[in-house]
């Protein structure tokens, strides 16, 4: 199998480098935990390509799946973002869906990867078109703000497709991984037990909030590797919805859909370091967005699983 792949660019100049790709050769090393078939060409929408979507994608990515890269119009990559992000300076200045996308061809050009810039809460009609269009099999949510985060769990409920989101603590002293299945518990469930759950923010941090992004505060301050951990716990669970049950990469009971972990110790749930709590949320048969037909039982404050 052929390829060429993306230009390379080294000194102001550019060529194009030519290989051949042997799929069994290229798989060979994780056939034995999973086989590529079982991915290849499902279909993933990542929303948001900040240090933990562009991980993400790129784990992915090197498994075959089919991607939509999805970040805000114009998002590109800074020099403050460099510390933190996959990308480094060779892509400085780059549209974070452009240059992520070639990261992936680069590390396996049979992967199919699709970019669409939009802001997901100011053009959410345009994002309601793709989703028709696409019809992905799962949808992660790297965005770092609520607002994002509700307007993609509205539409992915509205079509029964599953989601999985994730977000980092203030300061990286741990982080949440959230599952939402068709027909259970949405982030409104969720997000109303996380309230009760979530560590205070620091308050004695000095830090001139003036010249940030608003989008950034959750995570200021949060080390790469703090960041790196709740993404590959993300990319995890969204294997393993993917793959059900035929191979699991997670002995996580099925009706979790909340996973909390402390990158280190901090106030509850984060009193023992690098560890995680399990919950599984009921829906709220009052909620908003799944209602009451969504499912049935108590929609107490949800109870801790078994680990």
């Amino acid at each position: 199998m052929a390829f060429e792949a993306m230009t390379q660019r080294r000194a102001g100049t550019s060529f194009h480098l030519f290989f051949t790709m042997n799929p069994q050769e290229y798989y060979r090393r994780i056939q034995a935990v999973v086989r590529p078939e079982q991915l290849h060409g499902r279909k993933v929408m990542v929303i948001g390509l900040g240090s933990g979507g562009s991980r993400l994608a790129a784990e992915l990515g090197r498994l075959g799946l089919d991607l939509c890269l999805v970040d805000r119009p114009n998002e590109r990559l800074e020099e403050h973002n460099v510390i933190r992000h996959l990308l480094d300076y060779r892509s400085l200045g780059e549209l974070k869906t452009q240059a992520v996308a070639e990261w992936i061809r680069h590390r396996n050009p049979w992967t199919r990867v699709q970019t669409l810039d939009l802001d997901v809460v100011a053009q959410s009609e345009q994002l309601a078109a793709a989703l028709e269009e696409r019809h992905p099999d799962l949808i992660a949510v790297c965005t770092d703000n609520l607002e994002s985060q509700f307007a993609v769990n509205i539409l992915a409920v509205q079509r029964g497709i599953p989601e999985v989101g994730a977000a980092v603590y203030d300061g990286g002293v741990g982080g949440e991984v959230y599952c939402v299945r068709p027909a259970q518990a949405c982030l409104g469930c969720i997000a109303a037990h996380l309230q009760l759950q979530r560590p205070e923010p620091r308050t004695d941090l000095n830090i001139d909030y003036n010249q940030l992004d608003r989008d950034e505060l959750r995570s200021v301050g949060a080390l790469n590797l703090d960041i790196e951990q709740i993404a590959i716990l993300q990319t995890r669970m969204a294997l393993q919805l993917l793959l059900g049950t035929a191979t699991d990469l997670t002995g996580i009971p099925p009706d979790v859909n909340l996973l909390v972990f402390a990158n280190r110790t901090g106030n509850p749930p984060l009193n023992r370091p690098l560890h995680a709590e399990f919950f599984r949320i009921p829906a709220n048969p009052d909620c908003l967005i799944c209602g009451a037909p969504m499912r049935t039982g108590n929609a107490g404050s949800g109870s801790v699983a078994e680990s």
